[in-house]
C-alpha cells in the first residue's frame, strides 16, 4: 500500500486553524486550557479561536468545563479514533509494521485475531523470496496449533481449563487434520509463550513450516497477533530467538496507537 505525500500547505485555511486548535486541547488534557491561553499558543486572535472552538463544541470535538470556562477536548474525538481502530481497520494501521518486519526478516508475515477456536487470518506481507503455505486473507486455523493463536491466548491470560475448548478443537482429524494438542501440552505451550513474551510453532500448523507470533493488546479491546512464518531449515531455536524479538522489537517501535506489545513477568 502507497500513501501519498501530503500537501506543501493546507488548501482551506479555516480547516487548518481548527485543526491547530484540537492539537492544542489534546496536549492542555483533562483541565483544559482558557480562550486567553489558547490564542496565545495558536498565534490566532481571540475572536477566531472562539469561532472555531464554537463550531468544534457544535460537533462535539470541543467541550467547555464550568465554572472554570476552559475549554477542553470533547467525547467525539475518542469515538473517532475508536471506530477507525476496530477490526475493519487493522491491517490499514498495522500495514507499516507488517511491511518493515517483512522487509527486514524476510519472511511470511501474518496479521490475526481470534475467532472462537480459530485463527481469523486479517493480512499477509509476502517476502521477495517465495514460500508456499496454503493461508490466505480471510482464512482460519485453530489458535491452538499455530503460533498467532498462542500469543494472543498467553496475551489474554487464558489458562488452565479455559484452554480446553482450544484444545478439543484440535481432536478432530476429519474436521481439522494435523496434530493434537492435549490440554497439558497447551498448557505448557501457553505458560512458556507468557513467559518469553512470543510463541512458536514448529510443523504442528504445516509440514516443513515454522512460526513465531507476538501479541498486540489493548484496554478493553480485542488483541490482535503478528507472526513470522518460513521453512524449518531457515527457522531453528536461535532464528525463532531472534524473530521474537524482532517482532517485540518492531511492533513497539511501529504498533498503532492505543495497543501495546503482551508484557513479560
Amino acid at each position: 500500500m502507497t500513501i501519498s505525500p501530503p500537501p506543501e500547505s493546507s488548501p482551506v485555511g479555516s480547516v487548518d486553524r481548527a485543526l491547530i486548535v484540537l492539537e492544542i486541547l489534546a496536549g492542555a488534557g483533562p483541565t483544559g486550557m482558557t480562550l486567553r491561553e489558547i490564542a496565545s499558543e495558536s498565534a490566532l486572535n481571540k475572536a477566531s479561536v472562539h469561532r472555531l472552538l464554537r463550531a468544534l463544541m457544535y460537533r462535539g470535538f470541543a467541550e467547555q468545563v464550568l465554572p472554570e470556562q476552559n475549554y477542553r477536548l470533547g467525547s467525539a474525538l475518542p469515538i473517532l479514533a475508536s471506530r477507525f481502530e476496530q477490526e475493519e481497520n487493522m491491517a490499514l494501521l498495522l500495514a507499516p509494521a507488517l511491511a518493515a518486519i517483512s522487509q527486514e526478516a524476510r519472511e511470511l508475515v501474518h496479521l490475526g485475531r481470534l475467532d472462537g477456536a480459530h485463527v481469523l487470518y486479517l493480512d499477509k506481507v509476502e517476502p521477495e523470496r517465495a514460500l508456499r503455505v496454503w493461508s490466505r486473507v480471510g482464512s482460519r486455523a485453530l489458535a491452538a496449533r499455530t503460533a498467532m493463536g498462542r500469543a494472543m491466548l498467553a496475551a489474554d491470560g487464558v489458562n488452565g481449563q479455559a484452554l480446553a475448548p482450544y484444545s478439543r478443537a484440535t481432536e478432530d482429524p476429519q474436521q481439522s487434520p494435523g496434530a493434537v494438542i492435549s490440554l497439558p501440552r497447551l498448557e505448557s505451550v501457553i505458560a512458556d509463550t507468557a513467559a518469553r513474551g512470543w510463541s512458536i510453532e514448529v510443523e504442528e500448523n504445516e509440514p516443513g513450516i515454522a512460526c513465531v507470533g507476538v501479541a498486540l493488546t489493548r484496554p478493553g479491546g480485542r488483541s490482535f497477533a503478528v507472526s513470522i512464518t518460513g521453512p524449518i531449515e531457515r527457522m531453528d531455536e536461535q532464528r525463532r530467538a531472534e524473530i521474537g524479538a524482532l517482532l517485540r522489537d518492531r511492533l513497539t517501535e511501529l504498533g498503532p496507537h492505543g495497543f501495546q506489545v503482551a508484557s513479560v513477568p
